[in-house]
Order: C-alpha cells, then structure tokens, then sequence
C-alpha cells in the first residue's frame, strides 16, 4: 500500500462553475477552505467559501475522458448548495458532452432526486464512517447513515464512495454499505492535512484496521483507490 496524494489522481481535471459550502466540516478549513482563500483578488464568494455560481465556466473547453477518467465538477463546494436551475444548466452541459464522463459528490446527497441525472455522471458522497456522532462533532453536513441511505435511494447506474478522511468505523457495517451501494469506485484515505494547528485530531483508526478494509473490499470485486494512507497521528 502506498503513500497517495490528496487529489484523485484519475480526475484530468477540475471544473467549478459552482463554488461554496456551508457544511463548515473541520478538516476542510486547511483544505478546500485554504484554497479558496488565494481568490480574495479575483471573487470575494470564492474567498469566503459562500455557495455561488460562475456560470461563465459553463462554456468552459473541456478535456476528453478515458477509462477510469472523470471530471470533477463543482468540486471546491457543495452542489446540494446550488439553486436548482443554476444546477439544471450545470446539467445541461455535462448532458451535452455525451462521450466524457463527469463527477458530482455531495455530502448531501439527497439532492440528486430534484433533477434528472445525465448517463455520463457518477455521483458520490463522502463516507469518513459509519458512526454518525465522531461525524456530528465535526461537520453540519448530513450524518453518514443518511448519506448512505439517501446515495442508496437515488436510481443511477454510476455511484462512487470516497471514505476519506477515514475515521474510528465499524468494519461489518462500512463492508455492507459498500456493497449495498455497489458503486463503481471507492476512494480510502486518511485525512491529507493537520488542521487548527494540529489541536484537533482525527480520531483515526489504526492502518492495519484500514488495510484490512482495504483487502475486504478488494475482495468483493470493487474497485478500491488509495489516497493518503499512513501509520495514524
């Protein structure tokens, strides 16, 4: 198992014409959050991490996918965060380039069922545990039971699970919502950054707990991509 970086590594390209979110999850303050914080010069929302729209990016040129490949859109935010006809026009353009695939995660996403869903689209949401208090510590987003049970209701045919920052789980339960799921791509890592100057932790499972999932799933067939993986802090 090697050492990963944070971004993943088959997405040729990021594309953010909706930016923000208001889920304030922790660790995202040294990530995501960070980043955004160069935009000060160019647009005050996107320094401020306030959802909002860049619907310039719509005609935006775009890279040509292969296997494996995506495009990560609206990935610096939230899309459950998006007016729904701002979303439909994000929509629009994905639909419109049939022959490249994209990909939408929500931490909420629940929000899938207000639109209809290109074929060319996987949906994700982010999993860092089945229990949802060590997440309600952390994070004004959805519990990770109802991500999962809301990704679970959502009829599509292309799902993906990213459980990162991976978090203190119950091995019996995170095996059978990945398999429940079925998605087509499950991304594992621990958290990529320190945050608040290293005062708060993860509570991180210990990396053979972490390598034990990992071989687990591999071994139902999914197809399972390592981000950061490490001894914990």
């Amino acid at each position: 198992m090697k050492k990963k970086g944070n971004m993943y590594q088959t997405a040729i390209k990021t594309w953010n014409p909706f930016k923000g979110c208001r889920f304030n999850c922790k660790y995202c303050l040294t990530s995501f959050q960070l980043q955004a914080k160069r935009q000060k010069q160019d647009c005050k929302k996107c320094y401020n991490y306030e959802p909002h729209v860049h619907l310039d990016r719509l005609d935006d040129t775009l890279p040509n996918t292969g296997y494996m490949q995506f495009i990560f859109a609206c990935s610096s935010g939230d899309i459950s965060f998006c007016k729904t006809e701002d979303f439909e026009l994000i929509l629009d353009r994905i639909r419109n380039e049939p022959n490249k695939t994209f990909l939408l995660q929500s931490k909420n996403p629940a929000t899938f069922k207000r639109v209809n869903l290109p074929k060319n689209l996987i949906i994700g949401t982010t999993i860092e545990t089945n229990r949802d208090a060590l997440c309600n510590a952390i994070c004004k987003a959805p519990p990770p039971s109802k991500r999962y049970k809301d990704l679970l209701a959502i009829k599509h045919h292309a799902k993906m699970m990213t459980l990162e920052p991976i978090m203190e789980f119950d091995h019996k339960t995170l095996v059978k919502w990945v398999k429940k799921i079925n998605p087509v791509m499950v991304w594992l890592g621990y958290n990529s950054y320190r945050f608040d100057n290293g005062k708060h932790v993860l509570p991180e499972p210990e990396l053979e707990k972490v390598k034990e999932l990992y071989f687990a799933l591999g071994e139902f067939g999914y197809t399972v991509m390592l981000k950061t993986i490490r001894e914990r802090r």
